[in-house]
C-alpha cells in the first residue's frame, strides 16, 4: 500500500471512528459510493491501521458467553464473573443475572414453567417486582410436604407469579411417590393431569442441572439415599433435570426413580421453546455439558469457572 492510499484510509477511518460520521456522510464528503467507504473501513482494519478495544471489565464474561453460544448452539449464555466473590455472593449474583435474563425474555411470554431447587430459589428471590399480569407460572414437578417448602416447585411458582403480578397454578402431588399405583392414582386425577398437560406447553422453562452424586439437593433433603445412588451409578446416570435422571447420551434412563416422578419428563422439556438452565459449581460440569450437547437446555446461566471448563472440554 502506498502512502497516498494509506492516508486516504486513515482519513476515512478517523471520520468514522473518531468523528462519529456515518458511512453515507463520509461518502458524500469525499465523493465516493457508500459501498466503497465500507470496503475502505474493512481494508483499514485488515491493514492494522485500526484496532478496536472494548474498554470494559465485562468483556471477559461477554467473551465467554459468546464462545459458549457458538460451541453449544445456545440461544443465549449468561456468565457471572466470580472474581473476588464469596460463595454466598456467587449464589446471589447468579440468581440476579438469571432473573434479569428472565425479565428480558419473558416480555413476550404468557406461560412459564418452574422446576425446583436452591438455584431457582435464588433467581426468584432476585426477580424484581414487575407488572406482568398476563403471565401464568406452572410447576413442572410436584412438591408437597412441610420440609424445604421454600425450594418446592409450587412455592417457587407462587412467589414468582406474585412478583410478576401474574397467576400461579399448583400441582397438588409429591415430586416422588413410593410405588407405581400411587402415581397412577394421582396422575389420573383431572386437576393434576390438567396442570401437567398445561406445563408441557409453556413458553419458558426454568430448571436446574444437577448431579445426584455431587452436592445433591435431592440427597440432602432425603429424596434419595445411599441405595438409590448405588442403583443410579449402576444405571450409568450422569445428571438430572427436574428430578429426571439422564445418562451420558442425555436420555432419560429407565429406572425406578424416574418412574416415581410426578411431573414433566425430559422429552417434553426438550420441546419447550426456551429452557433456561441455572447451573454452576465445578462438580456439575459433566451433567451441564451433557445437557448442553443434547439440547436439554438452550440457555445457560452459570459462572466463569464452569464456562471455562465447558469451553476446554473436548
Amino acid at each position: 500500500m502506498d502512502r497516498t492510499d494509506e492516508k486516504e484510509l486513515v482519513k476515512i477511518a478517523s471520520m468514522y471512528y473518531e468523528e462519529g460520521k456515518t458511512q453515507a456522510e463520509i461518502a458524500k464528503i469525499i465523493g465516493v459510493s457508500r459501498s466503497l467507504v465500507s470496503k475502505n473501513l474493512i481494508d483499514a482494519k485488515e491493514a492494522g491501521l485500526v484496532e478496536i478495544f472494548i474498554n470494559s471489565k465485562s468483556v471477559y464474561s461477554a467473551t465467554l458467553e459468546r464462545k459458549l453460544e457458538q460451541k453449544y448452539q445456545l440461544k443465549s449464555a449468561v456468565v457471572v464473573d466470580t472474581m473476588d466473590l464469596a460463595n454466598h455472593e456467587v449464589d446471589k449474583m447468579v440468581g440476579r443475572q438469571g432473573a434479569l435474563y428472565l425479565q428480558k425474555v419473558s416480555k413476550k411470554a404468557t406461560k412459564i414453567g418452574m422446576s425446583w431447587g436452591k438455584s431457582l430459589r435464588n433467581l426468584v428471590d432476585n426477580y424484581p417486582f414487575a407488572n406482568q399480569s398476563e403471565i401464568t407460572v406452572y410447576p413442572l414437578i410436584g412438591g408437597m410436604g412441610d420440609d424445604h417448602v421454600d425450594i418446592h416447585s409450587n412455592q417457587l411458582s407462587y412467589d414468582l407469579a406474585r412478583k410478576m403480578r401474574g397467576r400461579a397454578k399448583y400441582l397438588y402431588a409429591p415430586a416422588l411417590v413410593s410405588n407405581p399405583q400411587i402415581k397412577k392414582d394421582l396422575t389420573e386425577n383431572s386437576t393434576i393431569r390438567s396442570v401437567i398437560a398445561e406445563a408441557r406447553e409453556v413458553d419458558i422453562a426454568l430448571v436446574g442441572v444437577a448431579s445426584p452424586f455431587e452436592e445433591s439437593t435431592m440427597a440432602e433433603i432425603g429424596y434419595i439415599d445411599d441405595s438409590d445412588m448405588k442403583s443410579l451409578k449402576e444405571k450409568g446416570i450422569e445428571g438430572d433435570i427436574n428430578s429426571r435422571f439422564f445418562d451420558e447420551t442425555g436420555n432419560e434412563v429407565d429406572c425406578q426413580l424416574n418412574k416415581s416422578v410426578i411431573g414433566v419428563n425430559l422429552k417434553d422439556i426438550k420441546k419447550i421453546p426456551t429452557v433456561i438452565g441455572i447451573a454452576y459449581g465445578t462438580k456439575k460440569v459433566l451433567p451441564i455439558k451433557i445437557a448442553l450437547e443434547h439440547q436439554l437446555i438452550n440457555v445457560l446461566v452459570t459462572t466463569d469457572e464452569v464456562a471455562n471448563e465447558l469451553l476446554h472440554e473436548a
